[in-house]
């Protein structure tokens, strides 16, 4: 039975405000800790659970209790933070960072597709924290557009929401991946799985980046009923280097793929340093209170207010009354300065 908005846990620490979403076995709920703060909450669906056999549930609650200490290791700057792991009642529960920006599926369906570089940029942090995931054992199995969050206001990509009972195989929790971005063993129970299935889907992704349209699926390859059109036939300006990795990843067959991610990035060739936010992001309007040319046109408008100012306070004084005494009229009255007094 899943959760209701405004339900605590772990006695008032966390309160859930809504159902952010629901995979094949499991539900996250974003939340609020006592400050405020908001995160994501992942845990198994109980109902799901009901209805397995006591094995079968002591099974996938396993895999995922497994899974997601795995997962608690991989302190990287492109991997979704852990911030807690905690027992609510009989369900193993997963607390993590909630990260505001667009996912990179968003952002394509706006632009239509993305300059190579900045796709690079962003493929080059995913592949460096998948890197990190493989070597803590655990792979993601579910890499796409949709699970890579750009940080509001920053050129900084983040994996998020990993399949973390992936190899549990029960007909209440099996479906097909989402099928444009993964390879063909993991639309099967008995394939072995590694770092080129991973290596499929950040191919495919960045596929979608540099042409906007999907690519055919491992599915629709395997049954001859569509090819792979390499991604420089679609968007010319894709460098040959690019469009040569990509097809190289995208492999219908593991053996033909790249055996470790780095591998991969290095076929891809993709720069050292990170490109540029995009250039509608420094188009956007500027906030003149936060602006630096703002600030110092404002100081110099005041510095030159200030000085006519003083100018007016040191030349100019009220007329006086009349002097008893008489005064030359070969002396002109405005000769007066405002050093001399009346005597």
């Amino acid at each position: 039975m899943a959760w209701n908005p405004g339900q605590t846990l772990q006695d008032g620490k966390y309160t859930l405000e809504g159902k952010l979403g629901q995979g094949r076995f499991a539900i996250t709920y974003l939340a609020k800790d006592r400050n405020g703060k908001e995160l994501v909450i992942k845990t198994l669906d109980e109902d799901k659970l009901n209805q397995l056999t006591p094995g079968e549930r002591n099974s996938l609650t396993n895999k995922f209790v497994n899974e997601g200490r795995k997962l608690e290791r991989c302190k990287h700057a492109h991997v979704v933070s852990l911030l807690d792991t905690f027992m609510e009642g009989q369900l193993f529960c997963l607390a993590m960072e909630y990260i505001h920006g667009d996912t990179l599926e968003s952002i394509v369906r706006v632009r239509k597709f993305l300059p190579e570089q900045e796709a690079l940029g962003y493929i080059r942090q995913i592949g460096e924290a998948l890197i990190e995931v493989h070597k803590q054992g655990l792979l993601h199995r579910d890499v796409k557009p949709e699970n890579i969050i750009v940080r509001a206001g920053q050129h900084n990509a983040v994996l998020i929401d990993f399949d973390l009972a992936d190899e549990f195989d029960n007909p209440l929790t099996s479906r097909f991946k989402d099928k444009r971005f993964a390879p063909m063993e993991l639309n099967s129970s008995t394939r072995p799985r590694g770092a080129y299935t991973d290596v499929y889907s950040l191919a495919a992704t960045l596929y979608l980046l540099l042409t906007g349209d999907l690519p055919a699926s491992a599915l629709e390859r395997m049954d001859q009923t569509a090819d792979l059109i390499p991604p420089k036939n679609k968007n010319p300006g894709i460098s040959q280097k690019v469009n040569d990795a990509i097809i190289k990843g995208m492999g219908l067959y593991p053996e033909e793929r790249p055996q470790k991610m780095q591998e991969w990035l290095d076929l891809l060739g993709v720069p050292v340093n990170a490109p540029k936010l995009p250039d509608e992001a420094s188009q956007a309007p500027k906030n003149l209170w936060k602006d630096a040319t703002f600030w110092a046109a404002f100081s110099a408008i005041a510095t030159l207010l200030g000085v006519i100012a003083t100018l007016i306070v040191a030349y100019w004084k009220p007329p006086s009354s009349p002097s008893p005494e008489p005064t030359s009229s070969a002396i002109p009255k405005l000769q007066v300065t405002p050093t001399q007094t009346n005597k």
